[in-house]
């Protein structure tokens, strides 16, 4: 049997947190922190996880908000941020268009679109979510189709991100001809 590495000090993840610190700046620290989560969270947890003060934290959060990066969501607790996913859609579809030529992106459009017909078939659904697992699956089945149903959903989701990407690229394209 292999044999496995010692295990890591007990100050490791402390050592970790500490050269995360001094070796990056709040700003980014708190985006880091703020984009990583899905549930929203007050400046306060922000900031601990981000370590730093809450004040820098809430004034950071603000300008991200400002932005659009991230939202701003009323609770009862006080005010709290969370990441913007129309913000992530756009980013990643943005992405795409300024490092794909546009065949680039109608060919794997085609293809994307080529293997969601495939899963259509496969599970007699058009979507993920209209996919019923019988009751009476194993759990070994329920685990295989689950993940085939991820699969298709980003499937999905990566046929989204690349019809805005050639939406956004149509109309950049356009306003370089006007």
């Amino acid at each position: 049997m292999a044999e496995f590495d010692p295990s890591p000090p007990d100050d490791a993840l402390s050592q970790e947190q500490t050269r995360w610190r001094e070796s990056t700046n709040t700003r980014d620290r708190i985006q880091t922190v703020v984009m990583g989560q899905q549930e929203p969270a007050t400046a306060s947890k922000i900031a601990e996880r981000a370590q730093c003060s809450a004040n820098a934290a809430r004034d950071h959060l603000e300008a991200f908000a400002d932005l659009g990066v991230i939202r701003k969501c009323d609770h009862p607790i006080g005010t709290q941020y969370v990441r913007n996913e129309s913000y992530l859609h756009w980013r990643r579809a943005n992405e795409l268009r300024d490092t794909h030529t546009t065949e680039e992106l109608l060919d794997r459009l085609a293809e994307l679109e080529t293997t969601d017909e495939a899963y259509q078939a496969e599970f007699d659904a058009s979507t993920p979510s209209d996919v019923d697992i019988p009751p009476d699956a194993t759990h070994a089945e329920w685990e295989t189709q689950l993940k085939e149903l991820s699969e298709w959903a980003t499937v999905r989701q990566t046929i989204d991100r690349h019809k805005e990407a050639l939406r956004m690229a149509r109309r950049t394209d356009s306003r370089l001809t006007a």
